[in-house]
């Protein structure tokens, strides 16, 4: 596990000796404390939003719950997308994670988490969306607060996929991607109420809400690079 409040993943033969793989999410070797407050509601919202989102390509298929600490789930082979190279990461890989998130969305189910760890890329180019602990199963009816929550999700998905565009192919962004860039009015005040937070906690490497927009931004090319303050490098 990354830290202390992700489950353990092993992967193991399945069926015995088929050459094929599992994967096994075990959440027991966490504090008793953590695993009854959240870590059994990680394993049953992650294991619910698998078997939600079967037939998608790209999201791993949900096999079993053995018990209310762990599930089994398909092994995907892949890399995340932060250790390839920027030109390596085509465009048609983006737009495919975009069609598997929009998919979902369909659904009635956001991922909540799409960060860079959390999507891997094959050496044969094959896609999957992976870590699905923090989804959020809305369901197809969903009327007044609850819609408007999905709706705010959804777009958190969205700008996850056009900061990915922006990293690594900015000529490839629409314009509605490009405004999701500067994100929500929610997304901005929930962002800068965990800086403060975070900062408060003594975290010094955290972005700004406006630091985090800017850059990827800039990474789009929609923003000049600062001047450098080292007067060497002026003309």
């Amino acid at each position: 596990a990354r830290n202390g409040t992700k489950a353990d993943v092993y992967r193991f033969e399945w069926p015995p000796e088929s050459g094929e793989y599992a994967v096994f999410k075990d959440m027991r070797p966490r504090a008793a404390w953590f695993r009854l407050a959240a870590g059994r509601f990680f394993i049953w919202r992650e294991y619910r939003a698998l078997r939600a989102l079967e037939g998608i390509v790209g999201i791993p298929k949900a096999i079993a719950q053995p018990d209310v600490d762990s599930f089994v789930m398909e092994w995907r082979p892949g890399k995340p997308i932060m250790k390839w190279e920027k030109d390596k990461v085509s465009v048609e890989i983006l737009e495919e994670l975009g069609d598997i998130i929009r998919q979902a969305h369909e659904r009635g189910i956001i991922h909540g988490d799409l960060h860079r760890s959390n999507i891997l890329i094959s050496e044969d180019g094959v896609l999957t969306v992976i870590d699905w602990a923090t989804a959020g199963v809305f369901g197809k009816t969903r009327l007044g607060l609850k819609a408007f929550t999905f709706k705010e999700w959804c777009a958190l998905d969205r700008r996850a996929v056009a900061k990915l565009k922006a990293r690594h192919a900015p000529h490839s962004l629409t314009a509605a991607e490009i405004e999701l860039l500067n994100g929500s009015k929610m997304y901005r005040m929930i962002r800068k109420a965990g800086f403060r937070m975070r900062r408060a906690f003594g975290h010094q490497r955290v972005d700004s809400p406006e630091a985090s927009i800017a850059r990827y931004k800039e990474l789009a090319g929609l923003t000049a690079s600062q001047p450098s303050s080292d007067p060497k490098k002026k003309k």
